[in-house]
């Protein structure tokens, strides 16, 4: 959205329209330099960018960093608010920014009571969304670390249904070959933190978190 032009006049606005005159949004603005959110914060507004650039950035535990994207105008910020779920970004403001906010709850009731289609619906696809920034995080880090996360987060999934989804798959998920993976898994099991003799069951959650935390060069 870098080249949509800046939101001058409320009227004209997607969200001020669907208002019908009535903004539920507060105007503010932010400096150059500004931390909108934080990165593992749990923001409580969901921000609308009228004017001006904001950069979403995630680091590794380590430090390094994991992606950068930039935000113009028409574009939503910490949609997390309507979860309550941690920003897995930080929010910068790269000029001055002219956004207006609205509170996490108040835009899910603006949205529609409870159950209605359009809650129902908004659920879904920030679900959706959040599985496929999810899915991009599989191929981050080393290739043993990238196993380890996908191990944790689907530890029960794996071990109930260990042929629901081949090696292949996973693999090919995690931006490995098959026999990488083999070996990433044969690893894990030496150490003691898994056991992957039918399916993958996670053996020592604490010890598998320490290796998922990891990001050295794959």
């Amino acid at each position: 959205m870098l080249s949509n032009a800046p939101v001058t006049d409320c009227n004209a606005c997607s969200l001020g329209l669907a208002s019908q005159g009535r903004c539920r949004l507060t105007p503010t603005s932010r400096e150059s330099g500004a931390t909108i959110c934080a990165q593992g914060e749990r923001p409580r507004t969901v921000y609308f960018i009228k004017e001006g650039f904001v950069a979403l950035s995630a680091v590794s535990p380590r430090g390094s960093e994991l992606l950068l994207s930039l935000r113009g105008p028409s574009c939503l910020l910490c949609t997390e608010a309507l979860q309550t779920e941690p920003s897995p970004f930080e929010v910068r403001a790269l000029s001055r920014v002219k956004i207006c906010g609205i509170s996490g709850d108040a835009l899910s009731q603006w949205v529609g009571p409870e159950k209605s289609a359009a809650r129902v619906v908004l659920d879904l696809l920030l679900t959706e969304s959040r599985q496929q920034r999810d899915e991009v995080n599989w191929r981050q880090g080393d290739c043993l670390s990238r196993v380890a996360r996908f191990a944790l987060a689907h530890a029960r999934f794996l071990a109930d249904r260990p042929n629901a989804v081949r090696k292949q798959v996973v693999a090919r998920l995690l931006g490995m070959r098959p026999e990488t993976l083999s070996r990433c898994l044969t690893k894990l099991e030496k150490d003691g933190v898994v056991d992957a003799s039918r399916g993958v069951r996670v053996l020592d959650h604490r010890r598998l978190a320490a290796i998922a935390m990891e990001d050295n060069a794959a």
